[in-house]
């Protein structure tokens, strides 16, 4: 069966240093899509031009106006011109969140600002991008490890002590005590008690939760930890564009959030609704699919993944294309489908991109 592009759940992997006197860095944040030739990575705009030309070893999506690329062995920052405006000096580089993005050297991770400077030292053991203004991070404590969460200055606005951590999405966050994870506010109140085996983050006012340990049921929470959808199914994702996927026995439904099924039918495999349709497997092609169950582009790519500001990557006999929502190809295949580029791209744009903040704002 040919893949389908899920969202995942995000896992991007103490400082005294306060920069009170940071420059405000206005950044241009012109659509750019990552392209794969030959084993080089570069850049289209939305109209298929090659602005930034296939040169680097490795490269990741475009984030607040910035994209990490590998130069020699090492990350640094280029703009959407393809100027390096963070050198590459870093043994690894992360997406820019709320203005921040997190740095390795060594063992250790720093964050820096849009201009490249340190906002924290090099002293975490794993970061989380910032969301919201704060950024779960772990660091030693004792023989232990505890996470906690820093402001945008790199201080603690919630000291370390819960066992894992993940972002803050609609003004809560999962966190980790013992073995059961629960949410937080901006505060550290916990708000929703620690009584589930995972927890994801919010999304259209929902949380997918699973109880009952690693072969349990899944279920959806609102913000008081009041469940919406029970716990009744084997498997979920997280919603996106008021829609999610869950599993019960063998086959895969399409919910509401109420938890009503969308329409009498039953799928093979998940998928993520944006901008109103979703990709979906028919005999082993790919097409497109609306929120009444009508297939309005007919399954013919062997790929596919969500539509953002109007197009949609599509798999054209191992070869990127674009399509628009009537299903006409935009942006001929001329590029290999590299399936990293085309993972990143969903992911960022179901938790932190352009998707996911208008979302929010409904």
């Amino acid at each position: 069966m040919k893949r389908m592009l899920l969202p995942l759940l995000a896992v991007l992997l103490l400082s005294t240093a306060c920069h009170r006197d940071e420059k405000v860095v206005t950044m241009d944040t012109s659509y750019r899509f990552l392209i794969n030739f030959k084993g080089k990575f570069g850049y289209l705009d939305q109209s298929g031009s090659t602005v930034i030309p296939p040169q680097f070893e490795a490269a990741a999506i475009f984030s607040e106006g910035l994209a990490q690329v590998r130069l020699n062995g090492k990350d640094g920052y280029i703009d959407v011109n393809g100027k390096i405006v963070i050198p590459a000096t870093f043994d690894r580089g992360m997406p820019f969140l709320n203005g921040r993005a997190a740095v390795k050297k060594g063992d250790r991770f720093a964050y820096i600002s849009q201009s490249g400077k340190e906002v924290t030292g090099y002293d975490f053991i794993s970061t989380f991008g910032f969301t919201e203004g704060l950024a779960a991070v772990i660091v030693p404590k004792g023989v232990e490890t505890k996470a906690g969460y820093i402001d945008l200055n790199g201080k603690f606005a919630i000291p370390p002590q819960f066992d894992d951590a993940s972002h803050f999405s609609e003004g809560l966050a999962s966190v980790k005590v013992g073995r059961q994870h629960g949410f937080i506010d901006k505060s550290g109140k916990m708000i929703i008690p620690p009584q589930f085996f995972e927890a994801a983050m919010f999304r259209d006012g929902l949380a997918m939760v699973k109880i009952n340990g690693k072969f349990g049921l899944v279920g959806y929470v609102d913000h008081t930890g009041k469940y919406i959808v029970p716990p009744q199914y084997s498997e979920g994702t997280n919603f996106n564009d008021g829609v999610a996927c869950v599993r019960k026995t063998d086959k895969w439904l399409l919910i509401d959030r109420n938890g009503k099924q969308l329409f009498d039918r039953e799928f093979n495999s998940p998928t993520v609704y944006s901008e109103g349709l979703a990709p979906m497997v028919v005999e082993k092609k790919i097409g497109y699919m609306d929120k009444s169950g009508v297939m309005v582009i007919k399954p013919q790519f062997d790929s596919g993944s969500l539509f953002v500001q109007g197009i949609a990557p599509v798999n054209v006999g191992e070869k990127l294309a674009f399509i628009d929502k009537k299903g006409t190809v935009v942006i001929e295949p001329r590029f290999v489908w590299d399936s990293r580029a085309i993972d990143q791209y969903t992911h960022y744009y179901t938790h932190f991109g352009p998707v996911a903040a208008a979302q929010k704002s409904n």
